[in-house]
């Protein structure tokens, strides 16, 4: 949902099916006017190409890159999920602690070094516990910084991640030790 403009908007419905199905992996969508009057029907799936239109008369606006070379060495992942845990030194600066592209057990994992990954993951994941165990005891709930909750039920940004971004004023906010 376009939360600047409520001109348009789209809801996509991920197609349930089995693996031997022909419509593994597929997504239906309707993109809808102010009105609720659908403008454009998508479909597709997600892991190939995306059309605009009906099967007898549509166009791709959407398609897959290729594998990368070697893909298979880098557990499938495609050039876009390779890049994106990279930490861009120009980036680093206006990221919050809470960026998982700090997280060390992913970098020595994509580094090669898994026993290292594995202990860091391990030491992780008890920070999150104690901050659970912490949490329940004293009867609070999480608070989430730059998110809330629509009326429809939904996530929508508060706007707030990008005016940190921009200062850069991360560093003054109150986060956790995550990593």
């Amino acid at each position: 949902r376009n939360t600047n403009d409520d001109s348009y908007h789209c809801k996509i419905t991920f197609t349930k099916g089995k693996y031997w199905n022909p419509n593994v992996n597929g997504i239906e969508g309707v993109v809808m006017d102010g009105h609720g009057k659908a403008v454009h029907r998508l479909f597709g799936k997600w892991h190939d190409s995306l059309f605009c239109g009906t099967p007898a008369s549509s166009r791709c606006i959407w398609k897959a890159n290729p594998m990368p070379k070697d893909f298979e060495l880098y557990y499938g992942f495609t050039q876009f999920a390779l890049e994106l845990n990279e930490l861009d030194p120009l980036v680093k600066p206006f990221l919050p602690r809470t960026d998982t592209r700090f997280r060390p057990d992913q970098r020595l994992l994509e580094e090669g070094n898994v026993e290292a990954a594995e202990a860091q993951k391990q030491r992780i994941e008890q920070l999150q516990r104690d901050r659970r165990r912490v949490l329940e005891e004293n009867r609070l709930e999480h608070e989430v910084q730059f998110f809330r909750k629509s009326t429809d039920d939904s996530w929508v940004s508060t706007g707030t991640y990008w005016e940190l971004r921009k200062d850069p004023g991360f560093s003054k906010l109150d986060c956790p030790v995550l990593w």
